[in-house]
């Protein structure tokens, strides 16, 4: 057999490249000559000489932060420089001696075959079949040296891996003084961790880093790669100016579209993530949406009137965002969005999409902040208030009740208690064709809290009772917060609670020369709640009663109607009477059945008594003529505005529903 040579061992050069090593060699020695001319110019200006007081300390302290940087990146540079170097000079000698075993390796192989050739062409002419003497050793001796440039090779590679794991662990040493941890982003970290301490510096830098995510976030092109971007992210959206960039950079549209995103997810592992960063970064600085924040947020917006399910489905992912830790700001102003919604779509969000309520994620985020203002931003619409008592309620009204006992601490407490009683006078005034809100379900649970945020509001109160005690005809809204205030009262502890910051601020002299006028209109308004609260049971009573007589309609009725069509005319008239008779006998019948008004009632003279009682011993006393006289005028100015809410006859029970809205749509007894 004549022998052949093996193939030569590649001998690879190690991967990367050295020169893009140098390049940054170099530009660490440039750094490092910076820094270093830095801490040298920095050093003499710790003191600062002519300067006192407050702006000398915060100038020391500023100064003294930046040489304390600058020296650690002078010591970070410096030796992350000699450690690069050091393994440049490293990876260039390996390169080298690669090198060379290469072109050894070549020559050898070169000159091996050319010698060989030889030996078997003079083996073959000389009609030898066998090998030729030597060409075997010559074949042994190019292998082993192969072999050997082959393990030299592979100690050299290795040796400059080692280098590179010591480099790296020295580099993160360096680093440790700027919040390097060695995973990726770290760039992000540093740069975040510089802003805190250099805040002059740092400002234009978070903004950058703002503006990357925000691109990073809406460039996304699956839903893995937004979920890596979020995650990466997310840690730096709290950071003073990182959220501002990085929400107007997203604009109206990129912040509905991760809404939408939100939606989608919503119950995966992907949801929490996501809707913490929106929560953090839509609250803005401070918690208080501002600037570009607050520019983005006026626009992004659910409209009321749209009926599409996508609307619901941005409404439901705000939900999330709230439910998130949101702050309560931006719960109140989402929460007036979402019922604005309710109140036209007729539905709640949460019942039309099958989803959480994001209505309840509002108010426990603003009850769980505890925020005054934010619970009077809240409460601080009419249709809020109607939508927020007019829905159920399962799991109990707590978060709700909560809110509006916040709202009572706000500094704008008296516009959430002017909407209060807008909220409740609704539907009460003479033609009014809206429904009355039933004092059951969630006013039940809240009356008490609505009574000491109207009652600790007497500078909405005084003027409500005020604008009734001079008898000219009242505006709408006057109108209406008037019924309002008579709605709420028609509860005992609420007329309570109400009576007493009433007089106390007729005492104060609140009203002024008519406060026996205004005494007067409260009683009036006393009596007024009474009655209602009857005509409220009447007309709940009437509802069931028509319910009752509608069930008896679609399942009774028809099978009565056809035994009297098969029947003769005697046998039909006696069926229709016998079937009259049961309908009477189970209450289906329609006929109503309650019991007579017991409520208190209250007369001119009541009026004339509680104004004497208020007034006669207080401050303003003296300024006032006759008290009690004034007071009947007021009752009897008051009166004649609110009418007289009386109970129905017996006879002729739907003859007395002209005038007054009352819960599930019915008419209840009118005025006289």
């Amino acid at each position: 057999m004549i022998p052949t040579l093996a193939p030569p061992v590649p001998l690879l050069q190690p991967p990367g490249s050295v020169e893009e090593l140098g390049a940054v060699v170099d530009r660490l020695t440039t750094a490092g000559w910076s820094a270093g001319s830095a801490v040298q110019l920095l050093a003499p200006a710790v003191v600062l000489s002519g300067w006192q007081g407050a702006d000398a300390s915060t100038a020391t302290a500023e100064v003294g932060t930046a040489l304390g940087i600058a020296a650690d990146l002078l010591d970070a540079l410096t030796a992350a420089r000699q450690r690069l170097a050091d393994h440049h000079e490293s990876w260039l000698a390996v390169r080298a001696r690669t090198t060379q075993l290469s072109d050894d390796q070549r020559a050898q192989f070169a000159a091996a075959g050319s010698r060989l050739a030889v030996l078997v062409g003079t083996a073959v002419e000389a009609g030898v079949p066998a090998a030729p003497p030597g060409a075997q050793e010559l074949v042994d001796s190019v292998a082993a040296d192969d072999a050997a440039r082959a393990a030299e090779h592979r100690a050299l590679l290795a040796a400059l891996a080692d280098d590179a794991v010591e480099t790296a662990a020295v580099l993160t040493s360096a680093a440790l003084h700027f919040g390097v941890s060695g995973l990726p982003g770290d760039a992000a970290a540093v740069t975040l961790r510089l802003a805190v301490q250099l805040p002059g510096w740092g400002a234009g830098a978070l903004v950058d880093l703002g503006r990357q995510a925000a691109g990073e976030l809406t460039r996304a092109g699956s839903g893995e790669d937004l979920a890596s971007a979020v995650v990466r992210w997310r840690p730096f959206v709290g950071s003073p100016g990182f959220a501002d960039a990085l929400v107007g950079r997203l604009g109206a549209g990129g912040v509905t579209w991760l809404l939408s995103v939100l939606a989608e997810v919503a119950g995966t592992e992907e949801q929490a993530p996501l809707a913490g960063l929106l929560a953090v970064a839509l609250s803005g600085s401070g918690g208080l949406p501002g600037g570009d924040v607050g520019a983005v947020l006026d626009a992004v917006r659910l409209d009321p009137a749209d009926p599409d399910r996508g609307v619901d489905r941005i409404g439901a992912a705000m939900g999330l965002v709230l439910a998130a830790g949101a702050s309560p700001t931006l719960a109140a102003v989402w929460g007036r969005q979402l019922l604005a919604r309710e109140a036209v779509q007729g539905a709640a969000t949460s019942d039309r999409n099958r989803t959480a309520d994001p209505v309840a994620a509002a108010l426990t985020a603003v009850a769980r902040a505890g925020d005054p203002a934010a619970a009077a931003l809240l409460l601080d619409d009419p249709q809020a208030w109607r939508t927020l008592l007019d829905r159920p309620w399962p799991g109990g009204a707590d978060a709700l009740d909560a809110v509006v006992g916040l709202a009572i601490a706000a500094p704008d407490s008296g516009r959430a208690a002017r909407a209060a009683l807008l909220a409740l006078g609704e539907g009460l005034g003479p033609g009014s064709t809206a429904r009355v809100l039933d004092d059951q379900g969630a006013l039940a649970e809240v009356r008490e809290a609505m009574a000491a945020l109207v009652a600790s509001c007497p500078e909405i109160v005084v003027p409500v009772l005020d604008a009734a005690a001079t008898g000219a005809e009242l505006g709408r809204d006057a109108d209406t917060a008037l019924r309002g205030l008579g709605h709420l009262v028609a509860d005992a502890a609420a007329a309570h609670a109400v009576t007493v910051a009433v007089q106390a601020a007729l005492r104060e002299g609140a009203a002024g020369a008519f406060a026996g006028e205004v005494a007067g209109v409260h009683v009036a308004v006393l009596e007024y709640g009474q009655r209602l609260q009857y005509a409220q049971t009447w007309a709940r009573a009437q509802g069931r009663a028509l319910d009752r007589q509608a069930l008896w309609q679609v399942a009774v009725h028809p099978w009565v109607m056809a035994v009297e069509s098969r029947a003769g005319e005697f046998v039909g008239e006696v069926v229709d009477a016998v079937e009259g008779v049961v309908a009477d006998m189970v209450g289906m019948n329609g006929d109503v059945e309650i019991g007579p008004d017991t409520g208190e009632v209250r007369s001119g003279e009541d009026a004339d008594s509680f104004a004497v009682a208020t007034l006669g011993t207080s401050p303003v006393a003296g300024a006032l003529a006759a008290p009690g006289p004034a007071a009947q005028v007021g009752f009897d100015r008051a009166g004649a505005t609110l009418g007289d809410l009386t109970p129905p006859p017996a006879d002729s029970l739907l003859d007395h529903l002209d005038d007054l809205p009352l819960p599930g749509g019915s008419r209840g007894p009118g005025h006289r």
